[in-house]
């Protein structure tokens, strides 16, 4: 049996947040990019977009009613998805380290990640 591959890069967010906009949205193409995968923005200002985004953070993420932005998932060709980023409340410093821990990595290495860098 073949080993999963990433098939697509969801990037949760809103256009007024600091950490989604410009950090998020420039660093989420460029990741997609390295992946080989197509990116999904899921704007939660966008009624239908928020409601998918809200089932994906729910099942998959750091839900709360009022959840954290930006949040990034990777999904895989065997169904899984993998939670990798949540931004971090306060200080957009923090949510760019760890966009540019992601993007330090070499792709194949983005699979061993254990959960969501904060």
């Amino acid at each position: 049996m073949a080993s999963a591959s990433p098939v697509r890069l969801d990037l949760v967010l809103a256009h007024w947040c600091p950490h989604c906009d410009p950090i998020s949205t420039e660093r989420a193409p460029v990741l997609a990019k390295r992946l080989g995968v197509p990116l999904r923005l899921l704007d939660i200002d966008i009624r239908e977009q928020e409601r998918v985004a809200d089932r994906l953070v729910e099942a998959h993420g750091d839900w709360s009613d009022d959840y954290l932005i930006p949040q990034v998932f990777l999904e895989w060709s065997d169904g899984r998805i993998q939670h990798l980023l949540t931004g971090t409340p306060g200080s957009t410093a923090s949510t760019r380290a760890s966009w540019e821990f992601l993007l330090g990595l070499e792709p194949s290495r983005v699979a061993e990640l254990p959960g969501p860098r904060r």
